[in-house]
């Protein structure tokens, strides 16, 4: 059987089968998680607190609702990482739990409004080897769900080693692979929350606030970037020293529209990129807007501006392109040991700041892209 199309009819055929590939793909890749307590034997993996900022609604059950908007509201959960697990990996229980290799939630704890969010976050400040006063803030992407969103949050903190502070931005996105322009709505709507736990890290102490943003959430965050220095908010604004954007699913020209309203970008600003992600090439077809931040090969498309490029695209061994920064064995384990380095020597170093990463380095005025090396060179240079 043949099917022939032309014309207008060949354009709605071809968007049909968009969505439909859309919806496949993110169902396939994305989990669902639950942020539902569950007793774990003590003295198995690892507990990891997650701090969380988000303008989710709780529903009569305590939990947060995919679709209902709040206030900015706060809580700590303590996940339980397990510790049969590779790099990169989240496996989520199916019929029964496995707390030797499922992610599970030990702990959920409400906190009563931003004054007794404030009093968390100062306590964390205050413990030995948070000298800095460093807080980093991570958002979401597209068809996240609460859990989705903490449990890549502790994945993270346990694979790169991280032990400072951390507090995670939960946006309403519905969490459905069909609901793409619902989550871009969310995201705008989201803004005043992102930019209010902004205020109140600043608030409670931090010095320095690096933000870490995902997909979607990469919008949110620049966007919220642009809102700030519009409004004048330079005292929390000048605390941003850092931003670090996965698979960012940004318009090129919104981009470059954002970063001039912010002026002088946080730094270091680092974008990871792949040509290879299937989930960025077929957002640009449903938005009609190919040139994708996240899958961008031309260094020239931000050339001017204080940025550096990361190419991911010969991570093979991701469990997914779109998440190949925080999914890749190999990848994880060179930002491990770059983590320190790569901030100080952004900061003081820009003739030298990606010698950190094997690969090729290419510079366009202020721009600067690494086309990181295939896995089995990045797997010898960290043995």
């Amino acid at each position: 059987m043949q099917f022939r199309t032309s014309g207008p009819e060949k354009s709605w055929f071809v968007f049909v089968i968009s969505v439909l590939l859309f919806s496949a793909l993110l169902s396939g890749c994305s989990s669902r998680a639950q942020v539902v307590p569950t007793p774990v034997p003590e003295n198995l993996g690892l507990d990891i607190p997650v701090l969380i900022g988000t303008t989710r609604a709780r529903d009569s059950d305590g939990l947060w609702s995919p679709t209902k908007r709040d206030i900015l509201n706060f809580a700590r959960i303590d996940v339980s990482v397990p510790p049969v697990r590779r790099p990169g990996q989240i496996k989520l229980p199916g019929k029964t739990t496995a707390p030797s290799t499922d992610f599970l939630t030990r702990q959920v704890v409400y906190f009563d409004g931003k004054p007794s969010f404030r009093s968390a976050i100062r306590q964390r400040l205050r413990e030995p080897g948070q000298a800095g006063r460093e807080v980093i803030v991570t958002v979401h992407g597209f068809n996240n769900t609460m859990g989705d969103g903490v449990y890549r949050t502790a994945q993270m903190m346990r694979d790169l080693s991280i032990t400072g502070v951390v507090v995670h931005y939960s946006w309403p996105s519905i969490g459905d692979p069909l609901g793409y322009a619902a989550d871009r709505d969310s995201v705008l709507i989201a803004r005043d929350g992102l930019e209010q736990l902004f205020v109140e890290l600043r608030k409670a102490g931090a010095q320095r606030i690096v933000v870490v943003a995902h997909s979607m959430g990469s919008q949110l965050t620049m966007e919220t970037l642009r809102q700030m220095a519009i409004r004048g908010n330079d005292d929390v604004l000048s605390h941003i020293n850092g931003v670090v954007l996965m698979s960012p699913d940004l318009d090129v020209a919104l981009f470059r529209s954002q970063a001039e309203a912010i002026g002088k970008l946080p730094q270091p600003f680092i974008i990871f990129v792949s040509k290879r992600d299937p989930v960025l090439a077929l957002s640009a077809r449903l938005t009609g807007q190919p040139n994708r931040l996240g899958n961008t090969q031309q260094i020239e498309d931000v050339a001017g501006l204080e940025v550096t490029i990361i190419d991911l695209s010969d991570a093979s061994d991701a469990e997914s392109a779109h998440s190949a920064a925080l999914s890749s064995p190999s990848v994880l384990k060179v930002l491990e040991q770059a983590t320190t380095s790569v901030r100080r020597a952004l900061q003081t170093d820009p003739t030298g700041r990606t010698g950190i990463f094997p690969g090729s380095v290419l510079v366009a005025q202020e721009a600067t892209a690494v086309i990181l090396a295939p896995v089995s060179v990045i797997g010898r240079s960290i043995n």
